[in-house]
């Protein structure tokens, strides 16, 4: 990072409670003792692979937290979430990979990267979604690394409603933003949306079909239709997002 980048940075810390930098770090020092030979036998025997259904049920405790708007219970639920960061990087530090301080540097540097229009002064070079995913085209040029799908990076164990929400944002950020079927029904609130899903799931089992998969699969068809583009739009040497609406219709529909 640049000098200005670190000048910055520093500004952010100034900012925070003096007493962050050392809570965390006694974190870190808890783990390390659990993991050491005079700890616990349970924090022993652990890997990265016994921890992931562990750290899987810890984030949706903290979401459970975040809707129950108990700002104590999130803390209390943030705190696990956090140890479970610690104890992977102190699983990465025992095997000579990385640090707990490494993975907060890159956090850091990678936040700073990608927010020029904060940390740099730099004016918003069109949309704020657009410029983050130029930003992270540039990254992996920069990096040599071969030219990846804006779907790419989207765990493959997301519920595929999820998924499908998250692939359909990532594609309206380049203007992919594919016509819809017509609903039997008005939605216009989150009340009405869900009679709609749950109806959906009803029919799915009224006929013996496997709702989640079938979304899943109709998410693998997105996620192939998406790529195409990209390989056209590679083919001419021109980014998605240069398109404009109408073309990346024309070229949706061919897709079909």
């Amino acid at each position: 990072m640049s000098s200005t980048d670190d000048r910055l940075l520093g500004r952010v810390r100034a900012a925070w409670p003096a007493d962050v930098g050392g809570s965390v770090e006694l974190l870190a020092e808890i783990a390390e003792r659990l993991r050491g030979t005079d700890g616990c036998p349970w924090d022993r025997e652990q890997t990265h692979a016994s921890l992931r259904p562990l750290l899987l049920e810890e984030t949706y405790e903290v979401i459970a937290a975040l809707d129950s708007g108990d700002l104590s219970h999130l803390r209390e639920e943030l705190g696990d979430l956090l140890f479970h960061v610690v104890l992977h990087a102190q699983l990465a530090h025992e095997e000579g990979a990385f640090h707990l301080g490494d993975v907060a540097r890159v956090a850091s540097e990678k936040l700073v990267r990608r927010h020029p229009h904060v940390f740099a002064g730099a004016e918003i070079a069109g949309d704020l979604l657009g410029q983050w995913e130029r930003i992270k085209r540039e990254e992996r040029a920069t990096a040599g690394k071969p030219e990846a799908s804006i779907l790419d990076g989207l765990p493959k164990d997301l519920p595929s409603l999820y998924a499908a929400e998250r692939a359909l944002e990532r594609a309206a950020r380049v203007g992919i933003v594919p016509a819809r079927v017509d609903l039997p029904l008005d939605v216009d609130d989150a009340e009405s949306l869900g009679a709609l899903l749950f109806d959906l799931a009803a029919l799915a089992r009224e006929q013996d079909l496997d709702a989640e998969g079938a979304l899943r699969q109709a998410n693998a068809r997105f996620g192939a239709r998406v790529r195409l583009l990209e390989d056209r739009a590679r083919s001419e040497g021109r980014d998605l997002g240069s398109y404009s609406r109408d073309e990346l219709n024309v070229m949706w529909d061919a897709t079909a």
